[in-house]
């Protein structure tokens, strides 16, 4: 029996959501070897290796709530909550690097149209998440990045705009296509159900139907006899409005009905 739709789109949304959060989470904790060549502070070190160590156990985390996600509501938060610690993991790593190392950013730019693109959620979620990298970026540029040139800050600024701004454009047009298809969908549904109820209402007879040829009731399937009328109305639609034709009028109540012509 072949899967419903809502339930194929989930699935396929999973495996898209499984590998998205694979190549956006693992590859970070291979960086560990960058780190320890950038930062000469042991205690930073620690604290960029524990970060790794965190978006690898959130990496497996995420993997398992995914799959075991059941709904589009229950993946939906599971997303938004991985979306979230993206964004906190690059801010967190870029802290932690030194100030004159840019590379960071570079992924900001990445992320910040993959917050859209991405990541198969409603478009609110999608423009907190943005919004909190927004946010993120930011703090790094006025807080951390203070030597960074003035040009280079304002390329990096409408680039990361630009990649926000095409990435809502998608967004909003993957949504707008998921709402037809909804819809068209819930159309289909009510067509498919209405005709089910006309087949079932087109009740029929057919085949031999023995009839006695003296009182005219019926043999049922089961060796019964039963009236032409209860037959007929207990398998089809019809119904019978009881009248009396001239013939026989004229035969039971000749005082009333003269005999018609021909009789």
């Amino acid at each position: 029996m072949p899967l419903p739709v809502a339930q194929l789109r989930l699935a396929s949304e999973r495996k898209l959501a499984v590998v998205a959060t694979t190549l956006i989470l693992l590859p970070g904790v291979l960086w560990a070897y960058i780190d320890h060549s950038l930062v000469n502070e042991p205690w930073v070190r620690v604290l960029l290796h524990s970060t790794r160590a965190a978006q690898l156990l959130v990496w497996l985390a995420g993997i398992v709530l995914i799959r075991r996600a059941q709904s589009r509501q229950a993946l939906e938060r599971v997303l938004f909550g991985l979306a979230l610690g993206i964004v906190a993991f690059l801010g967190t790593n870029a802290w932690l690097r030194p100030a004159d190392n840019f590379m960071p950013l570079r992924i900001i730019i990445l992320i910040s149209i993959g917050t859209f693109v991405v990541y198969p959620y409603r478009f609110k979620l999608q423009l907190i998440a943005w919004l909190a990298l927004a946010v993120t970026t930011a703090s790094l540029l006025w807080g951390h990045y203070t030597s960074m040139p003035g040009v280079e800050r304002y390329a990096f600024v409408l680039n990361f705009v630009l990649a926000g701004v095409l990435g809502m454009m998608i967004a909003r047009n993957r949504e707008a296509l998921d709402r037809d298809l909804d819809e068209a969908l819930v159309r289909e549904r009510h067509e498919i159900e209405g005709r089910e109820r006309a087949a079932a209402a087109l009740k029929t007879l057919e085949g031999i139907i023995p009839i006695c040829s003296y009182c005219h009731e019926v043999r049922t399937e089961a060796g019964a006899w039963e009236q032409l009328d209860s037959y007929v109305r207990s398998r089809t639609e019809a119904q019978f409005s009881h009248g009396i034709c001239p013939h026989c009028a004229a035969e039971h109540f000749p005082r009333h009905f003269p005999r018609p012509p021909g009789a």
